[in-house]
């Protein structure tokens, strides 16, 4: 089991470095090799990219300004209703959780309606840089207020362009960097709107996010495999302690 752990945390590695490479423009995902020509930033996070991107900050890819949720209770649990999405509904992987569906009234949530592609950031405690993506197939949702919502220009950016990005270095050094220290972590929406990132042409981000899908269906597909022989293994053991301590398997005939 050890050794399949260590598998895990090594593919996991594997799966952040490639991401980092692709998204940040350390090599070109339609030859497999770094670009023919760079550029410096003129940001220290980003350094160089490729010569043909462009340094922008993240206020300037949204058709709107960057918004906070809805400061409301969650107290109403009507399916009919938006659900009402709060960091703690969401898993690691970007689904829901079914056991804590909590909704508001479709005339309080109307303002905070989310739509397909909408970047949701964590601003405080211990969340604060976590980033979601809102899928449609998650069904009508508004977010609370612990929650900032970015609303990408299709022009400009692919949205699971941003999400990729916001699993590398480059963004968790400048959320580190530009958090407050206070009572509680926080990170406003000006923040998150002045983070910056290297933003190749549309449809070089649609290669990028298509190599990234694939690319790390393949390794969270050996992830899971790893992960259900360990399950296996555990109840195995278990299952051999169980026996033994209650006299279904003769240990001594084992020996013999």
């Amino acid at each position: 089991m050890r050794a399949r752990r260590q598998r895990i945390k090594l593919l996991e590695e594997y799966k952040q470095a490639l991401i980092h490479q692709v998204v940040t423009g350390r090599i070109d995902v339609r030859t497999g090799q770094p670009y023919p020509a760079y550029k410096d930033s003129g940001v220290p996070w980003l350094g160089e990219i490729p010569a043909h991107w462009r340094a922008v900050r993240l206020k300037f890819l949204s058709t709107e300004p960057l918004a906070y949720g809805a400061n409301e209770s969650a107290s109403e649990d009507d399916p009919s209703y938006p659900r009402f999405v709060r960091i703690t509904d969401i898993h690691e992987d970007g689904s829901l959780r079914a056991e804590t569906f909590r909704s508001l009234p479709p005339e309080t949530a109307a303002p905070y309606v989310l739509e397909d592609g909408d970047i949701l950031f964590a601003r405080s405690g211990a969340t604060v840089g976590k980033v979601f993506i809102y899928k449609s197939s998650w069904g009508a949702a508004c977010f609370a207020g612990y929650l900032i919502r970015l609303r990408c220009n299709p022009r400009l950016v692919h949205a699971e362009f941003v999400y990729n990005y916001a699993q590398t270095e480059v963004y968790w050094g400048q959320v580190r960097e530009g958090t407050i220290q206070a009572t509680i972590q926080n990170f406003s929406a000006e923040k998150y709107g002045d983070l910056a990132i290297g933003v190749p042409p549309i449809e070089e981000q649609r290669a990028i996010v298509d190599y990234i899908a694939r690319e790390t269906a393949k390794i969270d597909a050996a992830i899971a495999a790893d992960r259900r022989s360990i399950e296996l293994l555990q109840e195995f053991r278990t299952r051999l302690i169980a026996d033994v301590v209650t006299g279904k398997l003769d240990v001594r005939e084992a020996a013999a």
